[in-house]
């Protein structure tokens, strides 16, 4: 009876140690894959990281690189600008333009060759040009007309006798230098103008 028994359950009992092992070698080959998985992931996130330290490496060296740059073409503007505080005006004139207008007239030519001249003999001079208008117009378009005109006297300047733009310092006050008078045209033609002063080292 217990041979019958043992007979009978011995195919079953292999049929579970069968379904066992296979059940076994799933899982092994699950825990595998999900472990080979996140080990990716971990050495993706790895290489990630890394590659962001050297970017933020190397993004720390430009801004260090360009620190010291600043700092060198700040210490050369220092230089150049030392001695400017003792300048004084060594000359100063005027040049006019016709209504609504930046165009360097042929009698504002004669002024400026003399302003010309001056600079190139005056070595390390610099000058302010400051652009004015008549009170007529807005406020807005007045102050874009007076910068044309500044700058039509200094890039005359820069064209003519061959000076260096950054001897110059151009300004626009539009018209809120004007003076409103009873004269009309006559009194506004004055207003409509250039201001420059050449500044340099005194004069021995």
């Amino acid at each position: 009876m217990v041979n019958k028994r043992l007979s009978i359950l011995l195919p079953v009992i292999g049929l579970f140690i069968i379904i066992l092992a296979a059940g076994c070698g799933a899982s092994k080959k699950y825990v595998d894959q999900a472990v080979g998985e996140e080990r990716a992931r971990n050495e993706a996130a790895l290489s990630n990281v890394s590659t962001k330290v050297d970017a933020n490496a190397a993004e720390i060296e430009r801004l260090k690189s360009l620190a010291q740059q600043i700092e060198k073409k700040a210490d050369m503007a220092i230089n150049e600008a030392k001695g400017y505080e003792n300048y004084q005006i060594v000359w100063e004139g005027d040049v006019y333009f016709n209504f609504n207008s930046a165009k360097i007239t042929t009698e504002a030519q004669a002024t400026l060759d003399q302003a010309g001249d001056k600079m190139t003999t005056s070595k390390g001079s610099i000058m302010d040009l400051a652009g004015y208008c008549d009170p007529t117009g807005s406020d807005a378009y007045n102050m874009e007309l007076g910068m044309k005109r500044s700058q039509a006297a200094k890039y005359y300047l820069v064209d003519n006798f061959g000076l260096n733009l950054y001897r110059f310092f151009d300004i626009s006050y539009g018209k809120r230098k004007a003076v409103p008078t009873n004269e009309g045209n006559t009194s506004y033609a004055k207003q409509r103008k250039v201001h420059m002063r050449i500044w340099g080292r005194p004069q021995q």
